[in-house]
């Protein structure tokens, strides 16, 4: 009788990993990261948040920092390999310093007016660690 209960319990165990899936979330994700340069704008830092160009593709949605000019995705958070849309905003310096938010400064966060901008961005197969995106006035999001 015991051994029945241990076999039936074992073989609902790995029906449960099978079926739910052990790690991962089924995507073939990439590590990616690079460098953003703006015009006008010294080290940009802000946010990113990156969406398929295609929709209904059931790719991920990604999102992560920018900080001195350079973003990074780990292979575990990143996007696919494929086109995708990338929505910076990025903190405005002609509107003075940033606020920095958090009671101590481990939990410190610049905030403050943002930029948007939008460019799409080709992730290659595999990632890569240099990819460099150039914001110009035409990428620039109006009316935000």
């Amino acid at each position: 009788m015991r051994s029945r209960f241990l076999l039936i319990t074992c073989t609902v165990a790995w029906l449960c990993c099978f079926l739910v899936g052990c790690g991962g979330d089924g995507f073939d994700r990439v590590p990616v990261s690079g460098t953003v340069t703006c015009q006008g704008i010294e080290n940009p830092s802000g946010g990113l948040v990156a969406t398929p160009a295609q929709a209904g593709t059931g790719a991920p949605n990604v999102s992560t920092i920018v900080t001195d000019g350079k973003f990074g995705f780990p292979a575990d958070r990143g996007p696919v390999a494929g086109s995708y849309i990338f929505e910076f905003s990025l903190l405005d310096p002609t509107k003075g310093p940033p606020a920095v938010g958090g009671e101590n400064p481990e939990d410190a966060r610049e905030t403050g007016p943002t930029i948007p901008f939008r460019k799409t961005v080709e992730i290659p197969e595999g990632g890569g660690d240099s990819l460099s995106i150039e914001l110009t006035p035409a990428d620039r999001v109006v009316g935000m």
